[in-house]
């Protein structure tokens, strides 16, 4: 039978290329929507007008998630410690699959464990075993993809595609592991199509295109724009103090991003371990296909 799913977040940055991908392979499912607040449930009209139901609801309503069995969080750094929440009222709504807000670096390393980023991710995780161990026959997915390409080469990480430039916290030949937005949003949608092993409730999927160093990284990102970029690496202690510093100011949301600068040239944005590439039906662009989509 054709799975139905509710996409969590779906206004985000990611949520539109996930949509697209949704709408694109939409005859493979029996019913695609979007939970929305009331008040930006309009927002998704388009969507709408395009056969995806827009349930407006609360995150934290069973009643928001009836008549689905699988859940993709999108869930952004303001909701994230909201997920154990949301997965307690998905499953008693009558969700049997959850996706949480992965889509990145693998955060069970142990090089990741003080990350203060990826705590609340960390502690999704850990709700998701409890649950499991609940009910046998819940199941969930983690979806591990790497950095994603196009965010890598972002002013965020210190990167300048107008003015050639990128002063990065961390290392030249730090490993990165990436993967473009569009090939993320279609290993997403094509895993829920793949079979799960009964008795088997947590599954792993490890897709990325490339790994590399951040040094080729970004000299592929010039070869492409014909440039070469003038680099510095900054020292990754000195983003540790500013963390610090939003930390005991009580600023949140800085703390969030100066844990995170670090992480492209840091060698820990990677995913470890055997990958699953080989069981989906296309071959990702590489890094060098991506910046020409973008910037030739």
């Amino acid at each position: 039978m054709a799975p139905s799913v509710l996409i969590l977040g779906a206004g985000g940055a990611f949520g539109r290329p996930l949509m697209e991908e949704f709408i694109r392979q939409k005859s493979h499912f029996s019913r695609v929507g979007i939970l929305a607040d009331p008040a930006k449930a309009p927002k998704f009209s388009d969507l709408a007008a395009r056969g995806i139901d827009i349930v407006s609801g609360s995150f934290l309503d069973p009643k928001s998630y009836q008549g689905f069995e699988v859940v993709v969080s999108l869930a952004g750094n303001a909701i994230m410690r909201l997920q154990p929440a949301i997965i307690e009222s998905a499953i008693e709504g009558g969700i049997r699959h959850f996706y949480p807000s992965e889509f990145g670096s693998d955060v069970a390393q142990e090089s990741l464990s003080t990350f203060r980023y990826f705590r609340d991710k960390r502690v999704t995780r850990d709700h998701l075993a409890a649950k499991a161990k609940e009910c046998p026959d819940f199941y969930y997915t983690l979806m591990l993809t790497g950095i994603f390409t196009e965010w890598a080469a972002d002013p965020f990480y210190g990167v300048d595609v107008k003015a050639h430039t990128a002063n990065t916290y961390g290392h030249p030949d730090a490993n990165i592991s990436v993967t473009s937005i569009p090939d993320i949003a279609r290993y997403t949608v094509e895993s829920i199509l793949l079979p799960l092993t009964p008795g088997v409730q947590k599954r792993e999927i490890r897709v990325t295109r490339e790994r590399t160093t951040w040094k080729k990284f970004i000299d592929d990102l010039g070869e492409v724009q014909g440039v070469k970029y003038q680099c510095e690496y900054l020292d990754p202690v000195e983003a540790a103090a500013k963390q610090e510093e939003a930390r005991r100011s009580g600023d949140e949301v800085a703390e969030l991003m100066w844990s995170v600068k670090p992480l492209a040239a840091s060698g820990n944005g990677i995913v470890p371990g055997q990958l699953d590439n080989d069981r989906f039906s296309f071959r990702p662009e590489s890094v060098k296909d991506t910046f020409k989509r973008v910037y030739a």
